[in-house]
């Protein structure tokens, strides 16, 4: 599909994992040789899209998968009430669609009806349900498979994260992406898991976030950090009455003692986790009432009696998981099954780099887990893919970060390793300043020396503040783009001999 946010969309979602049909949702970014790369790896038969609308007509994205992508059979439109010269050829309009087999049920019910039947009936916990594609930050996105025993699983999760496991007349607010787990199994099924409500955004749009929370007296809102301080940002964001709110989850990217205070402020309660699209969503969740200095830094604990979290040495070449380790040691975060998806689709070697030959799950993540008394906290220490060599020593980008994060006026800092020709890798540090707030590189630089010299950065960059930083298709901060940007600036310092130096 690539559909915006609309209930029908939601109510096709539904009906395919009713009769075991396996969805794909793309983004709506995706350009039309994108899209025909992505359809063409799943080989999907009908391709459900819009028509024509104000920021771009979705006809052509059409016309091109018609074109260029023979195992599409049937091109569904989305265009209400279609005018001559509205509809691509070959397409049928979504309510021409619904017309037909309104007809043909009502003509042959009973043998309709038992079809259905037989459909549900066939559907089990490891049936296929969703193809969700990777965001590419390392290469072009891959298909990932998940089953309903994945997407179940994490719904338990994030309900028990967010102590709603029982029901309790709430309402969540969708804003985010369709081709995102995180609008799809984490916000959508969960609220159909529990029975609850929700309300859907076409498009994520600061005002009308706000907006639909007080109309509707939403009172469960989970967004990445960029959209919270969007939020936060607005003009007239105190103005909005969000009293309704009782608990707002973040998950996408590391935020620092600051973000999370300003977070109390919304609700009385508030919480974080870690996952990915390969597990459908959430595997941690931190735990409920937990002071902010506890919560910063953590991404929560696990929930052994639904699915395990490990921390481990890497997969050998044989493709065995490596050796579970010891609280507070550095490996990479491993989750086991039943939240483990199917593989990528059509991909086995690709899978086989991702999943052990004992079914678990390879994240390519780093972290470790510390014993809080009470439960056992996993700490996240950055992606073993951006892990910065310099001097010897593994530097994690998100420690550095952290630091950089906490000198006053600095809003967001992101850091990414580049070719040094002493240390091999040399650091690199984005840091974006609160609005208002005056910060100058030599100030980063000065508040760095607090941390051990090998994690400083050799140079800092200054970015716009109020600038987002680019970001994945998963919403995710981009850091290949960062690197490419680092890239033309480091060219230049070279020529000032400002990089390479001791």
């Amino acid at each position: 599909t690539m559909l915006v946010l609309i209930p029908e969309h939601m109510m096709l979602m539904y009906a395919c994992f009713k009769i075991g049909a396996i969805l794909s949702p793309l983004d709506l970014r995706l350009k039309n040789e994108e899209v025909v790369r992505d359809l063409n790896k799943i080989r999907p038969k009908a391709f459900f899209f819009l028509g024509k609308t104000p920021v771009r007509d979705f006809r052509e994205v059409g016309r091109a998968v018609k074109e260029k992508c023979p195992s599409v059979e049937h091109l569904v439109q989305f265009t209400p009430d279609p005018k001559p010269g509205d509809l691509l050829e070959g397409a049928i309009a979504i309510t021409e669609m619904m017309e037909k087999k309104k007809l043909v049920f009502l003509k042959l019910k009973d043998l309709f009806a038992r079809r259905l039947e037989r459909a549900y009936a066939a559907v089990e916990p490891r049936t296929p349900a969703l193809i969700i594609y990777t965001t590419g930050t390392t290469g072009e996105p891959k298909p990932a498979l998940l089953c309903h025993e994945n997407i179940i699983v994490q719904n338990e999760i994030l309900a028990r994260g967010m102590g709603t496991e029982r029901g309790g007349d709430f309402r969540l607010l969708i804003n985010l992406p369709p081709s995102h787990v995180g609008c799809v199994t984490e916000c959508f099924m969960t609220t159909m898991f529990l029975g609850e409500t929700t309300v859907l955004l076409r498009i994520f749009d600061v005002k009308m976030t706000l907006e639909a929370v007080q109309k509707h007296k939403v009172n469960i809102l989970g967004q990445i950090p960029t959209q919270f301080r969007m939020l936060w940002n607005h003009p007239d964001y105190g103005r909005y009455d969000l009293s309704s709110l009782r608990f707002v989850a973040y998950a996408g990217s590391a935020v620092d003692v600051e973000f999370l205070k300003k977070l109390s402020t919304m609700a009385p309660a508030y919480g974080t986790g870690i996952g990915m699209t390969e597990n459908a969503g959430f595997a941690t969740f931190t735990p409920e009432g937990i002071s902010i200095e506890e919560m910063a830094g953590q991404v929560g604990r696990c929930f052994p009696d639904l699915a395990l979290v490990t921390v481990r040495k890497p997969m050998d070449k044989d493709g065995r998981a490596g050796e579970e380790l010891p609280d507070s040691e550095v490996g990479e975060i491993c989750y086991h099954p039943p939240i483990v998806f199917l593989g990528y689709y059509n991909m086995p070697e690709e899978t086989a780099k991702t999943i052990s030959t004992e079914g678990i799950l390879y994240t390519g993540d780093l972290g470790y887990f510390k014993d809080m008394g009470t439960y056992r906290a996993l700490y996240l220490a950055g992606r073993r893919k951006f892990v910065i060599k310099q001097k010897g020593y593994n530097v994690f980008p998100d420690e550095v970060e952290s630091h950089l994060a906490g000198l006053e006026g600095v809003d967001v800092a992101e850091v990414v390793g580049m070719p040094h020709r002493t240390f091999d890798e040399g650091i690199f540090a984005f840091v974006r300043p609160k609005k208002g707030a005056e910060i100058t590189a030599d100030m980063v630089m000065e508040h760095a020396k607090k941390i051990a010299s090998y994690k400083r950065p050799q140079h800092v960059e200054i970015w716009p503040a109020g600038k987002d930083f680019p970001i994945t298709r998963s919403t995710k901060v981009d850091k290949l783009a960062l690197k490419e940007a680092a890239k033309s600036i480091i060219e230049d310092l070279r020529r000032q001999g400002k990089w390479d130096a001791v």
